[in-house]
């Protein structure tokens, strides 16, 4: 008896703890059109993370102190339209359609930068007016000024 009401309390831990999690989980659009739209529905900016989606030990630690954080959870959820660009080295992971229109927004906002760093973040407009970018990450988990660019875009939209 005590086993078996042992294992229904761990399992509606986990339901709750699954459910929290799945609440506090982002957007992330795979259709760009379609996060215009919406951008412009809502009248939010975009944010499109240029990020590679294997073999990138930068674009990771970004994702976790950047992406993953309380902080830009908060912000993001309720204030930003959100599109990842993946540029994976392994054939197969996102589709060729998917990777056609992450080439299409990689030629559209690199025209001042000749290749791309990853991990790489541009704001938006709904039409696609670039309103600014950082470029990379650091070994030393500094997310500051990805920060202030946030809240610049963000203070004047």
């Amino acid at each position: 008896m005590k086993k078996i009401l042992f294992l229904i309390i761990l399992l509606s831990t986990s339901l709750l703890f699954s459910q929290e999690k799945n609440q506090n989980a982002l957007h992330w659009s795979t259709d760009f059109t379609a996060a215009k739209k919406q951008a412009k529905a809502e009248n939010k900016p975009i944010l499109i993370v240029f990020t590679e989606l294997n073999r990138c030990e930068l674009c990771s630690m970004f994702d976790t102190d950047f992406l993953k954080a309380k902080k830009f959870k908060k912000i993001a959820k309720d204030k930003l339209i959100l599109y990842k660009a993946y540029f994976p080295r392994k054939k197969g992971l996102i589709s060729s359609k998917q990777k056609q229109i992450n080439i299409q927004l990689d030629s559209t906002y690199s025209k001042t930068r000749t290749k791309r760093a990853f991990p790489t973040i541009i704001f938006v407009n709904s039409s696609g007016e670039e309103l600014g970018f950082l470029e990379s990450y650091n070994y030393i988990h500094d997310t500051s000024k990805h920060f202030r660019l946030l809240e610049a875009i963000l203070e004047k939209y």
